[in-house]
């Protein structure tokens, strides 16, 4: 299960996807190098993670390194004689829109499961806050996690809200739980949107 750290990981990589199509849009002559070093970095992080699609990404990786030397990918058709240059950008393009496809439908499930998460984390300190749960002034001394563990724990316990924390560790994992825990409820009054 990825953990919300490397759910994030895996996200930013997608959100560099429209910055390699605007180097497609100025016809950038390092437009094909770009993306296979996107899908290298891709194809690392999904690894690193132990997630099945990085061989997917190894593969479209290879299909471009062939593109590059001027064999034409399957499904790719060309009116007339296509150039090196028009081949190397076509099929980068197509082999760039697959890989982000195909690695953001392997992380949408938990994707999801994290927003679900968000949406039930913020329910759940807003009770807690009206409870007296989380204090309104939290001390900058002392140790950060074992303040965290005191509030959930805390919240676990309290019967109005426990059930709802219950459910968040086993929607997220009692880890991530503690992350959306820190991010929303440790956060100033000024910073909270």
């Amino acid at each position: 299960m990825l953990h919300i750290a490397q759910l994030e990981e895996i996200q930013n990589l997608l959100l560099q996807v429209p910055e390699l199509i605007h180097g497609l849009e100025r016809r950038d002559p390092n437009f094909s190098s770009a993306v296979k070093q996107w899908l290298a970095r891709a194809e690392h992080e999904l690894v690193s993670n132990r997630l099945a699609v990085a061989s997917e990404i190894a593969g479209l990786r290879g299909t471009l390194i062939c593109a590059e030397r001027g064999l034409i990918p399957e499904g790719i058709t060309f009116t007339g004689h296509p150039t090196l240059r028009t081949i190397k950008a076509a099929s980068t393009a197509q082999l760039l829109r697959k890989a982000s496809e195909r690695i953001s439908s392997a992380i949408q499930v938990r994707a999801a499961q994290i927003v679900e998460g968000e949406n039930l984390i913020q329910q759940i300190v807003s009770r807690a806050r009206r409870k007296g749960l989380i204090p309104s002034e939290l001390s900058a001394s002392g140790n950060h996690v074992e303040l965290l563990k005191g509030i959930w724990s805390a919240l676990v316990s309290d019967p109005d809200v426990g059930a709802a924390a219950i459910h968040l560790a086993g929607l997220v994992g009692e880890y991530d739980a503690l992350i959306l825990l820190d991010r929303m409820a440790l956060v100033p009054d000024s910073r909270r949107g």
